[in-house]
């Protein structure tokens, strides 16, 4: 029976009916008591329905009033109260004037609109998948729009909290229950499948188990209907011919829409949930940067991107990790490679973007061209003594090249005045070095305080956009825009070392790395004492391979900054690859003593002196030291890095591997590429260990988390495909021509542009996946290739990473020809988690020397190797030192 107008459910006068469903009513109702207007659910059991269907409808309710109160978002319809009345229950929600979406889409509704509402939605199913609810049914009939344009979420009533994730952001949940599509609002009934089918994502009508990337899929369904107006399968075959095509058929290309949204709606519809966004975050932040005051950006021109330009490898993971400088020393037995590619600084991203840019500030008057530092610059309005100080402190910092500082000044001054948006906007150039989800989030932040942003600063925020809001960052596209802002602030040397820095980053040829140089001469000349610019300055000389030069320029720049590290920590890597140990051993010390609080500084000394060669009790010290400081400071991770290394510098295998298990699997870790360190290093411990199966079972694992999580590839990183899938070919998992294959595939997709881009393409097809002599001869033939410009001995930095090559020889047999390489590689003084492959290095050089007749130089390399993993009971490098030591007559040290 229904309500009438002026009846009473406990505190509530019905009003009006504003909607039916075959077990209830919703009405418009008044709260006596706290005097509002209340949407009020009622159910009533005075239909024909079974009481199975009743007890369904209750629990349903139940589990909306549940859901909804505890996730409390302004995108979502609020709960008030939950009672029953003469034995129908009822839920008082938050009353939306306006209208279902469903009666919006189809119409001529302002693109800004449209969008704003998609991303309402998505703000609001992020924030429920946060909470650990999936929705399950997400229509259009479920989403509210109030005459003001802001969307609501509504009707929770199949969401399902699950105590197990997808991932991080995803929860999962069990397919029961069931919804068939209804009318009105929120009123659903139950039947065989959880959703409604034309909204429901290939995993939930297939029967499998679903979670959080399904609402996305029906955001997906609902983005395409609402911007093209119509569904994105199709719908005229009736009911079977809907969900095979949802199963089988991609959706036409959307158009006449921004590019970057139609292809974050297309991924959001991928078939496989692992291609899908990693979050309905993730999609918030792409809709994010295409609205801006209410108003839609302007719709980017060209071509729309396919498809396959944006594919997972591309944009995977937001908590992608880039470098302040040669700081991504990452663990693993590629480690050289990855320290070599830091060295080199070949950051070149290269993207279409997925994202359209901030509107620069229209054009004024060109201010004067008189030389203005950092710190010169205007301090933003507040009325908080202590942001202004902390802000102060910042840029301070950052002209001293002390980022780590800096990003912790500004993060303090944007905590003390929220409303700080220059406190925003430089937290998030410099935290991106380090955390780059907090960096998106505080740029966002400044983005929306931006019209209290001086022109010159929304100039600023303009132009970094495409590196901290492109997935990858694309460095081309910032540099572009800093040469604009240049050319309007002619005398400001923080803009001006900007477009140095993003020019170095997409840097490829001599003549573009000297026109970096010159930037940063005329940076140096508005501001002597700027560090930053003779840093940046000093990298693109390292990359030139005018390594003297780098060093006396980075001796300037910690002239110029007396209480600045980054440029000694440069310097101390340069000259580690040249080779100048005891320079290394005293920076070091100078290091720790210049910033105690620099966790990497007592690192750095015990590795150091590990290479050097120094007696064991000073580098367990040393070590015990790095660990002590680290666990002092709270930071756990880098102490069982320490800790790690330590396990590792003298064959403690079993241990090394404890830790290296405990940090991947317990332990939030600085960024992916450390993630996929891990799983290198804890393979290269197993196959140390003679456990080659285990080996490629922790490479079966990478593979299976790189499908579940995909991370960008950026060109400071090695490529690990190939090195794993070698690991999977040793252990009998891939046939030799099925390895090939995959290495074909592998290799289609690169595109290399340098030199350093042709030789890191060629040790990760070739050096870094050799285990068998064939394949030795098959990457000796490749390299032979390579044409003279782009070969191996006509790169700076290759020594460090010479040791590769020289296995590749040493493998074919042409022992000879692998021992300079070997040589080069062994001279590196310390290269961050290096030690492993440094000793494995040292043995495969005795081998090397034994095979051309040099017994002393060969009894001299196992000794060298006895001495650091002797005590090792598991070292399979060990066991056949010992074997090969005593075979030729290293009598005085073969039985250690």
């Amino acid at each position: 029976m229904r309500f009438s107008t002026g009846q009473t459910i406990g505190r509530y006068v019905i009003e009006s009916l504003l909607g039916e469903g075959g077990m209830g009513e919703v009405y418009r109702a008044r709260d006596s008591k706290l005097e509002r207007k209340v949407a009020l659910k009622v159910l009533r059991n005075d239909t024909d329905g079974s009481s199975e269907d009743w007890e369904h409808a209750v629990m349903r309710m139940q589990r909306e009033a549940q859901a909804v109160a505890a996730l409390s978002h302004p995108g979502i319809v609020a709960i008030y109260d939950i009672g029953e009345h003469e034995g129908s229950p009822f839920i008082a929600m938050e009353l939306v004037g306006g209208q279902p979406l469903r009666e919006i889409i189809g119409k001529d509704t302002p693109m800004g609109t449209r969008l704003r509402i998609l991303l309402d939605v998505a703000r609001a199913l992020g924030a429920a998948h946060e909470a650990g609810f999936v929705h399950r049914d997400i229509k259009p009939e479920n989403i509210l729009v109030r005459e003001d344009g802001v969307a609501k979420v509504l009707d929770f009533g199949i969401a399902r909290k699950t105590s197990h994730r997808a991932d991080a952001n995803m929860p999962t949940l069990d397919i029961q229950g069931a919804t068939v599509d209804a009318a009105l609002v929120g009123m659903t009934a139950e039947g065989a499948l959880v959703g409604t089918p034309a909204y429901m994502a290939p995993e939930q009508l297939r029967g499998e188990t679903a979670d959080a990337r399904a609402d996305q899929f029906a955001w997906g369904v609902v983005a395409y209907e609402l911007l093209s107006g119509k569904h994105p399968f199709q719908t005229e075959k009736g009911a079977v011919g809907l969900l095979a095509s949802i199963l089988s058929d991609v959706p036409p290309p959307l158009s006449g829409i921004p590019d970057g949204i139609a292809a974050v709606v297309m991924r959001a519809l991928e078939k496989e949930p692992e291609h899908r966004w990693p979050s309905m975050q993730e999609i918030a932040l792409q809709c994010e940067a295409f609205i801006t005051d209410g108003d839609v950006r302007k719709v980017p021109t060209g071509p729309r991107p396919e498809l396959a330009s944006i594919s997972p490898s591309q944009t995977g993971s937001v908590t992608r990790e880039t470098p302040r400088s040669w700081s991504r020393w990452l663990i693993g037995p590629v480690v050289g490679i990855i320290a070599l590619s830091a060295l080199a600084f070949g950051l070149r991203q290269r993207s279409a973007p997925i994202i359209a840019p901030v509107t620069l500030p229209s054009a004024a008057p060109l201010p004067p061209t008189t030389a203005t530092a950092i710190t010169d610059l205007p301090i933003p309005a507040s009325n908080n003594v202590e942001a202004l100080a902390a802000f102060r402190e910042g840029l301070q910092s950052i002209r001293d090249a002390r980022w780590t500082a800096a990003a912790a000044a500004f993060n303090r001054a944007r905590q003390a005045d929220p409303g700080m948006a220059a406190a925003h906007l430089r937290f998030a150039v410099i935290g991106f070095s380090y955390e780059v989800t907090s960096a998106r989030d505080a740029y966002r932040k400044a983005l929306g305080l931006r019209s209290s942003l001086t022109e010159r600063d929304q100039g600023f925020l303009h132009a970094i956009e495409p590196v901290i809001q492109r997935e990858p960052s694309d460095y081309g596209e910032a540099a572009k825009r800093f040469e604009t802002l240049v050319a309007r602030y002619p005398g400001d040397a923080e803009l001006t070392f900007w477009l140095s820095r993003t020019s170095f980053y997409h840097s490829s040829t001599p003549e573009s790395l000297k026109r970096v140089v010159e930037l940063n001469e005329r940076c140096v000349e508005l501001d002597p004492r700027y560090a930053d610019c003779w840093q940046t300055k000093a990298s693109a000389l390292s990359v030139s391979g005018r390594l003297d030069e780098a060093v006396t320029t980075l001796d300037e720049c910690i002239k110029v900054s007396e209480n600045g590290v980054d440029c000694l920590l440069d310097k101390i890597r340069i000259d580690s690859v040249l080779g100048r140990c005891d320079v290394v051993v005293e920076s070091a010390r100078q290091l720790k003593t210049k910033d105690p609080s620099a966790l990497n500084a007592s690192l750095l000394l015990a590795e150091s002196l590990y290479f050097s060669g120094e007696p064991e009790p000073v580098v367990r010290a040393a070590f015990a030291d790095a660990e002590r400081r680290s666990r002092e400071a709270g930071r756990l991770y880098e102490a069982s890095k320490a800790q790690l290394h330590l396990a590792i510098a003298f064959g403690d295998f079993a241990t090394a591997l404890d830790h290296a298990n405990s940090m991947a699997t317990s332990m939030t870790l600085p960024g992916p590429a450390v993630a996929i360190g891990l799983y290198l290093l804890r393979a290269e411990l197993y196959v140390e260990m003679g456990k080659i199966a285990e080996a490629a079972a922790v490479a079966d694992e990478f593979f299976v988390e790189r499908a579940l999580h995909p991370t960008n590839s950026n060109d400071m990183q090695i490529d690990a495909t190939l090195g794993m899938h070698a690991l999977r070919l040793r252990a009998g998992k891939l046939s030799r021509s099925e390895f090939e294959s995959l290495r074909a595939a592998w290799l289609a997709k690169q595109k290399p542009v340098t030199n350093f881009d042709h030789y890191m393409v060629w040790l990760a097809a070739y050096a870094i996946p050799t285990v068998f002599p064939d394949l030795a001869q098959d990457a000796i033939d490749n390299a032979s290739k390579i044409p003279r410009k782009w070969h191996p001995s006509t790169i700076p930095f290759a020594k460090s990473l010479a040791s590769f090559q020289g296995r590749v020889f040493m493998l074919a047999g042409r022992y000879a020809e692998s021992l300079p390489f070997f040589e080069q590689g062994l001279r590196v003084c310390t290269v961050d988690d290096a030690s492993l492959w440094h000793t494995q290095t040292i043995a495969q050089t005795g081998i090397a020397r034994e095979a051309t007749g040099d017994k002393p130089g060969a009894c001299k390399a196992y000794e060298q190797v006895l001495s650091r993993w002797g005590k090792s009971k598991q070292s399979v490098t060990v066991k056949d030192v010992r074997r090969r030591a005593k075979k030729i007559g290293c009598e005085a040290m073969s039985g250690k």
